[in-house]
């Protein structure tokens, strides 16, 4: 009797492994459902949403060691970016052949992006992936929810944030190739009815040779530096929650950032110098938020984000790049009203001034010697915004509307919409439509800095899209298939024409105009499946972009890119993952040459890692990017790192 028992409990404990391996891997795997907010500023399954939207979660953001949200975001379903230099340095992102200024970027729902004339494109590149918690996605127009900019799209990045019953203290370390090294300490405390997080970070890399001087050899005017370049950059983020009564909620978060990169610039006076990109990044906001009744939420919210820019040379702030800060400050009251356990309305009001202060040294070229002139712009503009929406189920259906008006500046105004329809073909098979527009008011740099092609009299830029798509979802597997046409009009480029004032003409300056127009046509797959001790996500993007107002091609958008994640759990204590990021060809502007192009070819680049729990607390991580050591480009003559290592180890105190 006891021989057989001794049979059957041995037969068992296998059957017991799997069962807590599983536990283990449903526990550290992406959850293939979860709750999104970037569709519609509320609480939504990924399943429900109607537009395209892809999640990044905390568990994503651990798999591999990530420089920076450039080499993050890579991948994505219908996003490309581009860097000009190694981490650290400017980062770009074309959502679905949008230029990089017209996907709206937010930290914790407070935009942040650049003022000047280049356009409202936000500096990525000042977020450490140290403070980042979440990244949501939305692909396709959303300004009748999130207001001007969001014709691309929007990318929401959530830091981390306190919660409840988490009280703990987290300390990483990490070392690496390009002896680089990053230090990352966490602290939350529960504080009777409230939760408070402290998150510091540092990072140091000796970096890559951004360029190699010996590809520009039959060109003497570009002059770069062989030298290493580098990348210091550290960050603080502060957020409190606290429960001023049972249907009343107040939350406050701050982000504190500074990042030196250096970089080559191939238009240098001298191969010696050295050049560097400085940017600090400050946000802060508050919300207050109180449940009416059962039916209705309300929220309150302020924020403010500063963010400045600046260009080095040997260490000095270079007068002739000079300086760009802008701030924005936003305020924003949101309603939510339950009508009905099928329909749900949104309601609010939103206002946001944005202001640009500039200097740098420009010069008067018809004196010989050129006479120093010293330029300063100090502009603001305010937009406000009247916005609402109804979200409805009537069976198998699902319905959804969104209306925005915005007064934009120079009285100027608009009004766009999302309308939305679902229908469930089964409990697995779902299809949806969506048709929306957008609007992208012009920056303050736009408008008023007449020194680089500013013009009073620009128009918003509008863009509309269609997408239809076809969803499968079950207790294992979720998969999306999109495919979506949009249109871009009255895009702001620079035009022939010179600028009004005549110092600023007689200087050759042209002014901006709304000139250029474009379309994009294409199909986007994001997959994701788990299973006991493994799961994969892969992701796949195929479109055609095309410059509509002249013949000349669009610039850094490839027509096939996408991205395949495996991971396996050897047991509770130890997985292992391997990322394959590829592209097609495509075109980047030209290094020496100011209007031409050049065509970067497709890559592919093969990423590994592994962690193992040495004890509950302790956890051993390794990292080797671009594994079989590929050289390739994603911007004309900018190198990327070769195969590098990196080793971490972090220790969760509870």
């Amino acid at each position: 009797m006891k021989k057989s028992f001794r049979l059957r409990a041995r037969a068992f404990v296998p059957a017991i492994s799997v069962l807590s391996l599983a536990v283990v891997a449903s526990e550290q795997a992406q959850e293939l459902n979860p709750v999104v907010v970037v569709s519609n500023r509320v609480n939504e399954q990924l399943s429900d949403v109607l537009p395209s939207v892809s999640v990044i979660q905390k568990s994503d953001i651990d798999k591999f060691r990530y420089a920076d949200l450039f080499e993050l975001l890579s991948g994505q379903p219908g996003m490309q970016l581009s860097r000009s230099g190694g981490a650290g340095n400017p980062t770009f992102v074309y959502m679905r052949g949008a230029n990089s200024t017209q996907t709206l970027v937010l930290v914790d729902g407070m935009p942040f992006a650049s003022q000047g004339a280049i356009g409202a494109s936000s500096p990525l590149e000042a977020i450490p992936l140290a403070q980042v918690e979440r990244v949501e996605i939305l692909r396709g127009n959303a300004s009748a929810v999130y207001g001007p900019g969001a014709a691309g799209g929007v990318i929401q990045i959530f830091t981390q944030s306190p919660k409840a019953l988490t009280e703990g203290v987290d300390a990483k370390v990490e070392m690496g190739s390009m002896n680089s090294r990053a230090l990352q300490t966490s602290i939350r405390k529960n504080t009777g009815d409230g939760q408070l997080s402290l998150t510091i970070s540092e990072d140091r890399s000796d970096g890559i040779s951004t360029m190699t001087p010996a590809r520009y050899a039959s060109m003497p005017l570009v002059r770069i530096n062989p030298d290493r370049n580098g990348l210091e950059a550290k960050s603080l983020g502060l957020g409190w929650r606290q429960n001023l009564s049972a249907s009343t909620q107040l939350a406050f978060h701050y982000l504190n950032t500074s990042t030196l990169a250096a970089y080559d610039n191939p238009y240098a006076d001298l191969a010696a110098d050295r050049w560097g990109s400085k940017s600090k990044l400050e946000l802060a906001g508050g919300q207050v938020s109180h449940r009416v009744s059962e039916a209705w939420k309300t929220s309150l919210s302020y924020g403010q984000s500063i963010s400045k820019l600046g260009t080095l040379t040997n260490d000095v702030l270079n007068a002739s790049y000079g300086t760009t800060h802008s701030h924005q400050q936003q305020i924003k009251w949101d309603n939510l009203v339950a009508l009905g356990n099928d329909m749900q309305a949104t309601f609010g009001y939103g206002n946001q001034v944005a202001k640009l202060e500039a200097g740098r040294t420009s010069y008067d070229w018809n004196v010989v010697p050129a006479t120093p002139i010293d330029v300063r712009v100090n502009k603001s503009v305010r937009q406000e915004r009247l916005f609402g929406g109804v979200n409805r189920q009537v069976g198998a259906w699902s319905w959804r509307i969104n209306l925005g008006h915005e007064q934009l500046p120079g009285s100027q105004s608009g009004t766009t919409y999302l309308l939305g329809a679902g229908y469930e073909l089964n409990r697995n098979y779902k299809i949806t439509l969506t048709r929306s527009t957008a609007i992208l008011s012009p920056t303050a740099g736009q408008l008023y800095d007449v020194a680089y092609g500013g013009n009073a009299n620009l128009k918003p830029e509008h863009s509309s899209s269609t997408e239809v798509g076809l969803q499968f979802k079950d207790d294992n597997s979720f998969w999306r298939l999109v495919a979506f046409d949009v249109n871009y009009k009255d895009m702001i480029a620079a035009s022939s024409n010179p600028v009004a004032d005549p110092f600023w003409a007689a200087q050759y300056v042209t002014q901006l105009e709304n000139l250029n127009s474009a379309k994009n046509q294409g199909v986007e797959f994001a997959y994701a499946r788990k299973w006991a001790t493994s799961a994969v996500q892969l992701a796949y993007t195929i479109q055609n972009p095309e410059n509509t107002s002249s013949s000349r091609p669009i610039q850094n958008r490839a027509k096939r890119f996408g991205s395949l994640t495996i991971s396996h759990f050897m047991d509770e204590r130890t997985s292992l993952n391997a990322k394959l990021l590829a592209t097609s060809a495509q075109w980047t502007p030209m290094i020496g040459s100011f209007s031409s192009s050049a065509l970067v070819p497709g890559y592919a680049v093969f990423n590994l890692s592994a962690d193992h729990k040495v004890r509950p607390d302790v956890k051993l991580t390794f990292s080797v990017l671009n594994a079989l050591d590929k050289t390739y480009f994603n911007l004309d003559g900018y190198n990327n790192p070769g195969r590098t290592y990196f080793m971490g180890l972090k220790y969760a105190y509870r």
